[in-house]
């Protein structure tokens, strides 16, 4: 018997205990046994070669390897091992001593007389180097070893290592050490016989590694495939000579000739008097087999210098310049490994080149010139790379070039040109003054205070993984983007990227704005070099800063959208509206150069903005003829829809009603509060706008019918929407305001005239023509399956490229002209203004039907009974998802809100589907359209009339109740659940009011202009069941004082009631959510109180819900996951635990209970009840007829679990389930344990012999009778008598033969 080795895991407590074991028992032998002997005492056993670990009873040579098998067959335990005393001699090699003379110093060392003498004797050939003294010595080593190293191979007829030769070398007990022990294993072979031989090589075999074995081989058939004239002493170090040059034939090339260069050296030029062959051997053609193996086992992509992918079938000439030296150097193009090398170089022109190309390669990747080619996406990839602190750090770089580039890979990386198209074209709409917020959502946000001081103690690395924008905070980009701008006065286009780059910076947060207007100097760099007051045409000798730049402009619209107090600072402190006068009253148009367009309309939109904080209004009186005037005559259709949108804010300005307190801006802190800054327009000043451009209205309205189905792409679609909302506006305001008696226009007159042009519209082509395109942009209508290439949760965007899910299945290749569909952002294709359009029509129909409801009524029923809306309307509630990260949602939305609530306000033989659509809507309004959702709550999803106008489905009813009854019940209740949901689902504070007063355009009320944008704002999928969950996780919350409200039965009622409405009338808006996860919903409202199923309404709603969902039995699976729910294994038991508590037997909760309980479902749940909880069995008291579903769901498949039985067994025996009690788990007691004892399989023969002696031995008869003559069940026609337990009246042979073998 061993000791026992320590394993894996044991600690020091372990080790002491194997010591005592030890030691206390002496029949413990120790694993190994090592014997001191002295050194001039002889070995009593064979000792082993030096490169060998161990030492057998009797050694073998290296010359009897050859016949040893491929695998040993079993381990064997090495006998004693004898270790030989070699430290005398190891030390005396390792310590070499040092001759002293009389003085204590030690001996100077002196060169062989032969090294000597060859110093003299100098080389001959002049080409060779002079050998040193070092090499020379080396060389004289080196022979003496080859020496020993042959001398010891003649001896003991095996090869030595490396290190045996320089040991032998360099000591003598050494060399005689091993010449002792090469004798003496030739004197042991000698005395033993063949069979012996064999007998120790193969227990050699057996305890060597099978790795060792095969090196052993490998080497003897290297030295025996060795010619026979070939010297022994050079065996050794050609071998290791070989695997030298094998490993470094890799990088050795053949020397280059001159006559291979592909030109002739010159001496004339520069640095190639001498030409160095060495240094040019990459202009060598390239190894063929090489490149193809390269092209073979490559799997990066490449790009070429325009950041365009290359094709890896096509061959590229290398005269092309994408061939460098790299890892490939037969493959063309750069890798992003190979671009991030070249971001790092020392070399400015390697820096600026790779920048550049990094930048290409993101402007292709978001504009989806990558989709189907790529498996993932390029900007994460960067990210991931930490692409941000390379660009951080080539922005601080000293070069102009590099810094130039290092700004157009930052503007590739943030900035995306669908996402300035989106916003650009959404300028014209009543929506146009609003600027999304881009922020992304925090997976983790902190929840105490601690973690909040460590998410501000957190570093740029850690931010840039969660908001790329606020690392960048961290990092001084900002302050290091003003320093270009006003030190390194870059090209004009570098200033532009700059500004774009702020705009996007700007549209994270109000708080990142806030950030980049403190920001030492900027906005004083911003107004002195690209806004300036004086302005000279531009030279082409002259600086182009000190010119006016759009983008600059954007950039203060941005800001001043953040915040009111940064829009009157930026007033006040920088002159804001003198730039905005002089630009917008400047008559010579060269002075702007070519962005006069861009920049007039720059300008008049951030006048929108500041008029809707009720700032520059008095700048009104003075400029209001030349506004006019110009609006006339503006034959430009940007610079004209931008002037109506800007009378449209002072239309909106004039009609807010002016706070009692007024405040100068000359008393105005630097950062102090303008909320009570005054209102100084009336609205006798505004309402004779109307004249102007009424007129202009239905000239453009009457031209688009005219000209529109044919010239859609050239139409101007920005005027018509800017002059529709303004004629909207006014009448909207007109009638709280009193009567102009100055204008010609009436809101009378405005009626008359719109349901003539309406009429004209909706039966022209023109308009069949818009819903189309309309139809075709819809997001909505898109299925589930797309997402976005490009999406970085750190890095959000209004609008990104996206692509099927299943493109990977697509095969494509570079060069092939098959290529699928490409899913771009729709703002690149189609224009978004059409689906504006339709939204401002309908609004301007809402405006004129109060006006003049008798007449427009009938022009709104032939609008919502048009085809091409009507299919519109289908589509979209027919759809079960959509990508709601895209801002186009946020116009599909609130076109269908206003669709919706037209139809609501009017009477038609379509509101069914219209409040389907309505319905559909609900989930999808991100916090972009907070008040339009709120109206579509309050207005039209709860409307009684539009649920009276569906006709509901066939159902049975329940016994004892209508469905009439309930359903006109439910319908009572609209008003009450409407208030629930609307409470419960939006956000009734600031958010909201925030929303409806943008949406309202409230100027004394708007703070900021930012609104979020973002999916976290969705609600969920299961809306409906929004209520009872948000209880459930109230209840289930582990926070102190977290108490139920007191309404919590109106609660869960008004949620039961409303999804009971939708199960009846609109089943496909929840049909997304499986019947399964509706069905634990439901469960968790009898989690919520002890008495809720009690009541009658309560019992009404929850039994017809569950023969709803049981009419869809074989779709029911709760092993399936539920969204909501960690696991629904523990709210069953949650469940079952309450209906043992506080059921006292009610039906209703018995019959969710039994539901879980059924054969097709896990049997976790069966074993839940029937063993952990058989106190509940008492109380279940169900009859067979009163299931929601068939009983032989209960019954089939036969219960196979032998626990299960016998607990079943054992409850019947035990009268815990009686027939009169308990029926129907009596019934299915009774049957699966009949049927487990009599079945043949052979399996738990002991279980069922078991139950069959207890069957015989049961006093009760009846129950007796059941468990061994029990056949089937009937149900009897009769409700009264239930299942009746049909069984035989003499049994089967197989049955009496199972009995008998007792």
């Amino acid at each position: 018997m061993f000791a026992k080795r320590p394993k894996r895991g044991e600690g020091d407590d372990d080790l002491e205990r194997f010591q005592e074991e030890f030691t206390k028992d002496s029949g413990i032998r120790p694993a190994a046994k090592v014997v001191r002997i002295q050194q001039n005492t002889p070995t009593p056993v064979a000792s082993a070669a030096p490169h060998s670990t161990v030492t057998t009873k009797k050694q073998t040579t290296p010359a009897i390897v050859k016949d040893i098998p491929e695998e040993p067959t079993q381990d064997v335990l090495l006998p004693k091992v004898v270790e030989r005393s070699n430290v005398s001699a190891f030390l005396s090699s390792v310590s070499p001593t040092q001759s002293t003379d009389s003085a204590g110093f030690p001996t100077v060392y002196k060169l062989p007389a032969e090294l000597i003498n060859s110093q003299s004797s100098k080389p001959s050939d002049k080409t060779k180097k002079k050998k040193s003294l070092f090499m020379q010595q080396m060389e004289a080593k080196n022979l003496i070893k080859r020496k020993a190293c042959g001398n010891l191979r003649d001896v003991s007829g095996s090869s030595l290592g490396v290190a045996e030769v320089d040991a032998v070398s360099n000591n003598d007990g050494f060399s005689s050490m091993m010449t002792e022990i090469s004798t003496e294993n030739t004197r042991k072979l000698a005395e033993m016989s063949a069979g012996d031989i064999l007998a120790e090589q193969k227990e050699l075999v057996q305890t060597l590694d099978p790795n060792i074995l095969r090196l052993l081989k490998e080497r003897r058939s290297k030295v025996a495939n060795k010619p026979a004239d070939s010297q022994p002493e050079d065996v050794e170090m050609e071998s290791v000579e070989h695997t030298i040059n094998s490993q470094t034939s890799k990088d050795t090339v053949t020397p280059l000739k001159s006559e291979d260069l592909p030109f002739k050296p010159d001496n004339n030029w520069l640095h190639m008097q001498e030409v160095e062959h060495n240094k040019l051997q990459w202009l060598k053609p390239l190894d063929e087999k090489k490149g193809a193996a390269d092209k073979k086992n490559k799997l990066s992509a490449r790009f070429d210098f325009n950041g365009d992918l290359i094709n890896p079938d096509v061959d590229i000439d290398t005269r092309s310049g994408l061939h460098h030296h790299g890892e490939e150097p037969g493959s063309a193009g750069y890798t992003l490994e190979e671009l991030y090398i070249l971001v790092r170089s020392l070399n400015l022109s390697q820096k600026t080149f790779a920048l550049s190309i990094i930048s290409s390669i993101l402007q292709k990747a978001k504009r989806g010139d990558y989709l189907y080619l790529l498996n993932s996406s390029i900007t994460k990839s960067l990210l991931e790379a930490d692409i941000v602190l390379l660009l951080r750090y080539a922005l601080d770089e000293k070069s102009d070039l590099v810094m130039s580039a290092a700004v157009t890979a930052w503007h590739s990386l943030l900035c995306s040109s669908h996402d300035q198209e989106a916003l650009k074209q959404l300028t014209c709409s009543l929506y146009g003054h609003i600027i999304p917020k881009l922020s992304p959502v925090d997976p983790a946000p902190p929840e105490t205070e601690e973690e909040e001081v460590e998410r501000e103690e957190e570093q740029y690395i850690e931010v840039l993984k969660r908001d790329v924008i606020s690392g960048l905070l961290l990092m001084d980009f900002v302050p290091r983007l003003r320093y270009i701008l006003e030190v390194v006065k870059p090209q004009r286009i570098v200033c532009s990227q700059i500004f774009e780059i702020l705009c996007r910076m700007i549209m994270t947060s109000p708080q990142v704005a806030y950030e980049v207007y403190r920001t030492p100097r900027l906005v004083g760099v911003i107004f002195e070099l690209f806004l300036p007051m004086s302005l000279n045409p531009p030279t082409a000798d002259r600086d182009e800063h000190g010119r006016s730049m759009t983008e600059a402009m954007r950039c203060i619209r941005y800001l001043c959208a953040s915040g009111k107090n940064m829009a009157a600072e930026l007033i006040a402190s920088h002159s804001l509206m003198d730039v905005i006068i002089r630009y917008v009253s400047s008559d010579d148009k060269s002075e702007f150069g070519d962005g006069y367009i861009e920049l007039m309309v720059e300008c008049l939109l951030t006048w929108r903005s500041l008029v809707l904080y009720g700032l520059a209004l008095n700048h009104y009186h003075v400029v209001r003829a030349s506004l006019v005037t110009r609006l006339q005559h503006e034959k430009n259709p940007a610079i004209a829809s931008s002037l109506i949108c800007l009378l449209a804010a002072f239309l909106s300005a004039a009609a807010t009603e002016a706070p009692a307190k007024s405040v100068r801006f000359s008393d105005l802190p630097a950062g102090g509060d303008v909320s009570d800054q005054p209102i100084q327009l009336k609205w006798t000043h505004v309402a004779g706008l109307i004249d102007s451009v009424y007129g202009l209205c239905l000239s453009k309205l009457s031209n688009f019918i005219d000209h529109f189905a044919s010239e859609p792409t050239s139409f101007d679609l920005d005027g018509l929407i800017s002059s529709i909302e303004f004629v909207s506006l006014y009448l909207t305001y007109a009638r709280s305001q009193p009567v102009n008696l100055e204008c010609a226009v009436t809101p009378h007159v405005i009626a008359q005239d719109v349901v003539g042009l309406v009429g004209r519209l909706l039966v022209s082509t023109a308009f069949s023509r818009l819903l189309s395109g309309v139809r075709e942009l819809c997001v909505l209508t898109r299925e589930g399956g797309y997402i976005s290439s490009e999406a970085v949760p750190s890095l959000p965007s209004l609008c990104t490229v996206e692509k099927p899910v299943n493109s990977a299945d697509i095969h494509l290749n570079l060069g092939g002209s098959q290529q699928p569909p490409l899913r771009v952002s729709p703002f690149a294709h189609t224009d978004v203004r059409q689906c504006l359009l339709v939204k401002a029509l309908l609004q301007l129909l809402s405006c004129v039907l109060k006006v003049d409801p008798a007449h427009v009524q009938s022009i709104c029923v032939q609008l919502l009974g048009h085809t091409e809306v009507l299919t519109y309307i289908k589509r979209v509630s027919q759809s079960s998802s959509a990508n709601c990260e895209n801002l186009l949602c946020f116009v599909d939305c609130v076109t269908l809100i206003d669709i919706c609530q037209l139809a609501a306000s009017v009477p038609t033989s379509y509101a069914k589907d219209y409040h389907r659509c309505a319905l559909s809507l609900v989930p999808r309004c991100t916090g972009f359209v907070l008040a339009d959702l709120y109206i579509l709550l309050n207005r039209v999803a709860f409307d009684p009339t539009l649920f009276r106008s569906c006709e509901p489905r066939t159902s049975p009813p329940d016994p004892g109740e209508t469905g009439d009854e309930l359903i006109i019940m439910c319908l009572k209740s609209l008003s009450s659940i409407a208030n629930t949901y609307i409470s419960l689902s939006l956000p009734l504070g600031d958010q909201l009011k925030k929303s409806r007063n943008l949406r309202d355009r409230n100027v004394v009320q708007i703070n900021s202009m930012q609104v979020g944008h973002n999916t976290s704002d969705l609600l969920p999928t299961d809306w409906p069941f929004l209520p009872i969950m948000h209880l459930y996780q109230t209840s289930t919350s582990r926070k102190p004082d977290t108490k139920l409200p007191p309404d919590t039965y109106l609660l869960v009622k008004n949620s039961l009631q409303f999804v009971y409405l939708l199960e009846k009338y609109h089943p496909n808006i929840i049909n997304s959510i499986g019947i399964h996860a509706k069905i634990a919903r439901v469960m968790c409202s009898f989690l919520l109180d002890t008495d809720l199923f009690l009541e009658a309404d309560m019992q009404s709603v929850l039994l017809r819900l569950l023969a709803s969902y049981c009419q869809h039995i074989s779709r029911i699976n709760f092993s399936q996951p539920i969204p909501g729910l960690i696991s629904f294994t523990d709210l069953y038991a949650d469940f079952v635990q309450q209906f043992e508590a506080v059921s006292f037997g009610n039906n209703t909760f018995a019959q969710y209970l039994v539901l879980p309980m059924m054969q097709s479902q896990l049997v976790d749940f069966r074993k839940l009840v029937w063993t952990e909880h058989a106190r509940s069995l008492r109380c279940i008291y169900l009859k067979p007829q009163e299931l929601a579903f068939p009983i032989d769901e209960l019954l089939y498949p036969e219960e196979t679990n032998s626990t299960i039985i016998m607990h079943m067994c054992r409850h019947l025996l035990c009268r815990t389930v009686t027939l009169q009690r308990n029926h129907l788990l009596y019934v299915v007691a009774v049957h699966h344990v009949n049927r487990f004892m009599f079945t043949t399989d052979g399996n738990s023969m002991d279980v069922k012999q078991t139950l069959l002696r207890s069957a015989q031995q049961c006093t009760d008869e009846s129950l007796k009778q059941h468990l061994i003559f029990y056949k089937e069940y009937k149900l009897s026609n009769q409700a009264s008598e239930g299942c009746q337990i049909v069984s035989y009246s003499q049994l089967p042979a197989s049955r009496c033969q199972t009995l008998k073998s007792l």
